[in-house]
């Protein structure tokens, strides 16, 4: 049997299609069959319910007429869509989008629910923490202190711990988590703090963690608060009027200090006294810095100290160490390297001034009475400088000053070393060579004699016959002195290949035993005349022959 409305196939005895639910309409052949089933299944059903049988008047009054149909007045679903034609699909077409809404509805509805249920809690927290400031100005501190009780009143009840540390979960969650945070928050600077500086709140680095768990959102960081109410105290510089005076010259010079001028209460009154370390006050140099220090403890610290002072006399010293560069020293010469050629020239401007050398002024003066032999030529031919020893007695250069002086007599010459030593050699605090300590001596112990090819003979001239000599003689010096010859024109080069010396440099550790120190060269009156009178008469002779 099929549906009249849709065709589909209908098992025997249903009432409405499957498909479309439309009412099934038997054929007259089957109608009284259909009442017979309706109402004996209905007389079956009332026994079964109330336990004893019906007769058929009661059926008759119960409305299950034999003659009646036991469906009749039930409404036709399909009657009225499209007058029971194709009423079946307009049904699902109804259905679908509003089961569909309903289904985005109840969504929407349950994810509102679960937002307002999970999104975290939104904590002002400035208004737990507190930032508090003392001390003194430049030097004080602040402290930071977060309010758990006013926390645990405002969101004990809201906060939940969703972590895995079984000990926030139980019933002490509330006041762990307070404790916690009073302990997570901090200062980004809590001390030698200035009134106006700024600190900043933050919380320790594990502190993001705990938030994320108690699902608690803070804008907490970077909140900042100025310093302000910390105590003013009058400042003084404890070492205005300290002077450093310094005696001797460089490497060796010394200081002392001179507190006659500091002249402030604190001192007066012995707050303070000046401190150091002796050492640093002996063997002196340009450059060198002495540390002076009014804090006496090592052991305790700068702002230790200046806490301590402002508390026992009420101000506060500017600075605690100061620092003082040694300068303007007089340095005295201990290398050749020291000697350039502005200094040389200076040397050299002091013998002549002096008049302890010949000059370019002498030549062509006669050294004899009768003028036979006169000075064709002066000329610095260097220094045979000596540098002090580590540890030796002397503490500056000794410089042989050698010039080559030349004597004519006709058409012959004659040359010889004539040498000045120089020594306490200083230069002042601009590089100049300070003329007023320097010391000299004529070094020229050996008296020469000289025969010229005519058989005139000079003699008594003081000098060395040859550079080497000049070596041999200064050799008793070596065990204190590096010697090396400086010749013209190279000052700081010990190169001497132009020397007639068969040495250049003589240096030795030996100390000579067999030498006694000599020092007295000075020439007598009767010496001189008696040379000059020799001389004469070799020059009378020389004459007659």
């Amino acid at each position: 049997m099929k549906c009249t409305n849709c065709g589909a196939e209908i098992q025997e005895g249903t009432l409405f299609c499957s498909e479309c639910g439309t009412k099934v309409i038997l054929p007259e052949s089957q109608a009284p069959a259909a009442n017979e089933f309706a109402q004996n299944g209905a007389q079956d059903n009332f026994q079964n319910n109330f336990g004893q049988p019906a007769d058929g008047a009661q059926f008759q009054n119960a409305n299950f007429q034999q003659s009646e149909n036991i469906y009749a007045g039930v409404p036709d679903p399909a009657a009225s869509v499209n007058d029971g034609k194709k009423g079946g699909k307009g049904v699902k077409k109804i259905l679908i989008p509003i089961i569909i809404l309903l289904v985005l509805v109840v969504a929407a509805v349950g994810g509102v629910v679960f937002y307002l249920k999970s999104r975290p809690i939104e904590v002002d927290l400035n208004e737990y923490v507190k930032v508090t400031f003392d001390g003194y100005d430049t030097l004080g501190t602040a402290t930071v202190d977060f309010d758990e009780k006013k926390f645990k009143k405002d969101y004990g009840d809201k906060i939940k711990y969703h972590g895995d540390d079984k000990d926030m979960k139980d019933e002490s969650s509330k006041k762990l988590i307070a404790e916690y945070l009073d302990e997570a928050v901090s200062l980004d600077k809590t001390e030698k703090l200035t009134n106006g500086d700024k600190v900043t709140v933050k919380f320790k680095y594990d502190a993001d963690a705990l938030l994320e768990d108690l699902n608690i959102k803070t804008t907490t960081d970077g909140m900042s608060f100025s310093v302000k109410g910390l105590e003013e105290v009058p400042t003084f510089d404890p070492f205005e009027g300290l002077e450093i005076t310094y005696s001797g010259t460089a490497p060796n010079a010394y200081a002392s200090l001179d507190d006659t001028n500091v002249n402030n209460e604190y001192f007066d009154e012995s707050a303070y006294w000046f401190d150091y370390d002796y050492e640093q006050l002996q063997d002196l140099s340009n450059g060198d810095v002495i540390t002076i220090t009014i804090k006496y403890d090592d052991t305790q610290s700068d702002e230790e100290y200046i806490a301590y002072f402002v508390e026992t006399y009420g101000a506060m010293p500017t600075q605690i160490t100061k620092d003082f560069t040694v300068e303007g020293l007089q340095v005295s010469i201990t290398t050749k390297d020291q000697i350039t050629d502005d200094v040389l020239s200076q040397m050299q401007s002091f013998l002549e001034d002096e008049g302890s050398i010949y000059t370019k002024d002498d030549i062509g003066t006669s050294v004899l009475d009768d003028g036979s032999v006169t000075i064709s030529n002066v000329e610095y031919y260097g220094m045979y400088i000596g540098e002090p020893k580590k540890d030796s007695y002397y503490d500056s250069v000794q410089a042989y000053m050698t010039y080559k002086l030349t004597l004519k007599y006709k058409k012959e010459e004659y040359s010889y070393y004539f040498v000045v030593e120089m020594s306490d050699l200083v230069l002042d605090g601009e590089g100049n060579l300070v003329t007023e300590k320097v010391s000299t001596d004529y070094y020229n112990y050996d008296y020469l004699t000289h025969d010229f090819k005519d058989g005139m003979t000079i003699y008594g001239m003081h000098g060395f016959e040859t550079t080497a000599d000049i070596e041999d003689d200064v050799s008793y010096y070596s065990s204190y002195f590096n010697f090396s010859w400086v010749l013209a024109g190279e000052n700081g080069s010990s190169d001497s290949s132009s020397s007639d010396s068969s040495t250049t440099e003589t240096s030795t550790d030996e100390e000579s035993t067999d030498k006694e120190e000599t020092t007295d060269t000075e020439e007598t009156t009767d010496t001189e005349e008696t040379s000059e009178e020799e001389s004469d008469s070799a020059s009378e002779e020389a004459s007659e022959e």
